[in-house]
């Protein structure tokens, strides 16, 4: 063999790990999607009892925090003495202060000159640590952004889910505008995925969730074992998961609990969202990612290896977006200077990789030389119309199933009127995500304030649902009774350090 041909061939081996990774990634999400017909699990209903207080850290949010409040103290079926809303206004320059304690919240200003410290990470320390100190009634503490709209039976489903003996709860992620533009319907799309299809195939083998941000539900003891809060990463909720998974928790999944979030409408919004995540999460894989790899062979459990995979398409995005490109492209630079008569490579090469099919029937070794170069880059075109249709069949059907199965929870009619656009064009939502992710993590973070859409909030009233039967969820007293030894190391562990003060 050639130096070139040797070169290749080690290339070409490299490119099938490569691959190999690229489709062990894939894997949960043909599993996710193989069971899309498995049904919802509910929380049994219960007596409103559990004293939450819901914590919105806010940095500049003038333009919304005051309708979020109102809606919070104004909109929930919840007993009104049994919540209240908490703002940290973490070093607001605008109206945020002002407004937030019109609107009737408690308002906690936080000021930190640290440029390493603009993350919510922070100010959510801070406002946890006193709300702990101070308010010794609470039973459990739910995150909110500035622009996040709870449906009104929110406080009410997630006490039945904490009634039940969960620790850790996350909600449905809906969309306030889905039907604003085409990029909030490709992001509201993309949480219908995660909160229709995948969550529920995880919750009927009790599995986990991965844990979000908006209306991340946890209870008091969870927030005393980590000292308020100890995620201090640009993506605070999925170091969040990964630590308590390491704890013994697990994040459970509350379909009846919806929150609306906001989502980005221009092309700018969106890519810049999609770096920061890309960027963050990229970095967790990395210095968190062996938690999971722990837990795993600790318990044996595949939930620990999903969680890993869950942010693994970040690395697996530097893969798909430079690796493959380069790679592709200069083999068919060289398939195309091999039929061109510059024979690139020996037939050892062919022969090694199985790249091409030799004809020894032609008589001229350059012609067949020539050949080779040519079936070869026939198969890569080949092979590069089936990927790429393989893989906008499975995005739209992934967008069909999500959107359709939850039609009437989101307000649609059966036809899925005004979604098609969304539907069909998915693949170049995933593709553009993809490439986002792919800059997230080789570039430095950078975070930007996205344009609020309050003017174009319009949350479609639900359509009735009948279920033949309901299925609920329900906690083994095997994981009831871990979480309470759990509850007594913490208090033993919070005795010995007062002790020691």
């Amino acid at each position: 063999m050639t130096p070139v041909d040797l070169s290749f061939t080690i290339l070409f081996y490299i490119n099938l790990v490569m691959v190999a990774i690229v489709t062990v990634s894939f894997v949960p999400q043909f599993l996710f999607y193989l069971f899309f017909w498995l049904k919802r699990r509910h929380f049994k209903p219960s007596t409103p009892q559990k004293r939450f207080a819901i914590l919105i850290c806010a940095h500049n949010e003038e333009a919304v925090i005051e309708r979020t409040i109102r809606h919070l103290l104004e909109k929930m079926n919840y007993p009104k003495d049994l919540y209240k809303v908490y703002v940290c206004a973490h070093n607001c320059t605008d109206r945020t202060v002002e407004k937030a304690r019109k609107a009737g919240a408690v308002v906690y200003e936080y000021y930190d000159d640290d440029p390493e410290h603009i993350m919510v990470s922070y100010s959510m320390r801070y406002a946890l640590r006193r709300l702990l100190k101070e308010e010794k009634d609470i039973d459990a503490f739910i995150r909110a952004d500035a622009d996040n709209l709870f449906h009104p039976d929110y406080l009410r489903k997630m006490n039945d889910a904490l009634v039940e003996g969960c620790k850790i709860v996350r909600g449905y992620e809906g969309s306030s505008n889905l039907k604003q533009n085409l990029w909030t319907q490709q992001s509201a799309i993309f949480y219908y995925k995660d909160s229709r299809v995948q969550n529920t195939f995880r919750q009927a083998i009790n599995s986990t969730a991965m844990a979000t941000s908006p209306g991340l539900t946890f209870t008091r003891d969870v927030a005393e074992g980590m000292d308020g809060w100890d995620c201090m990463t640009a993506c605070e909720d999925a170091e969040f998961c990964f630590r308590r998974l390491e704890d013994g928790y697990k994040v459970y999944f509350n379909t009846d609990a919806i929150v609306y979030e906001d989502q980005p409408s221009s092309f700018k919004d969106t890519f810049n969202r999609l770096i920061r995540l890309g960027h963050s999460l990229n970095r967790l894989f990395f210095t968190d990612g062996w938690r999971m790899v722990k837990m795993f062979f600790k318990t044996g459990k595949p939930m620990y290896l999903d969680m890993l995979l869950q942010i693994a398409f970040n690395p697996v995005s530097v893969i798909c977006f430079i690796w493959f490109p380069l790679y592709y492209i200069a083999y068919a630079i060289c398939m195309l200077m091999q039929m061109a008569g510059v024979h690139v490579f020996s037939f050892a090469y062919f022969e090694q990789t199985a790249a091409g099919t030799i004809d020894y029937g032609i008589a001229d070794t350059f012609a067949r030389l020539s050949n080779c170069g040519t079936q070869s880059m026939i198969d890569l075109l080949v092979m590069a119309v089936q990927v790429i249709l393989s893989l906008y069949l499975f995005c739209v059907i992934q967008s069909f199933l999500a959107v359709y199965l939850d039609r009437r929870k989101n307000g649609l009619d059966d036809r899925l009127s005004g979604m098609w656009k969304g539907i069909l064009l998915s693949p170049l939502f995933t593709f553009v995500y993809g490439i986002c992710n792919c800059i997230g993590c080789v570039t430095r973070l950078r975070w930007t304030i996205a344009k609020r859409n309050p003017s174009a909030t319009r949350i479609l009233p639900q359509r009735e649902e009948k279920e033949k039967k309901i299925w609920y969820f329900t906690i083994s007293e095997k994981e009831k009774a871990r979480y309470a030894r759990m509850v007594e190391k913490t208090m033993e562990k919070r005795i010995a350090v007062s002790t020691k003060r």
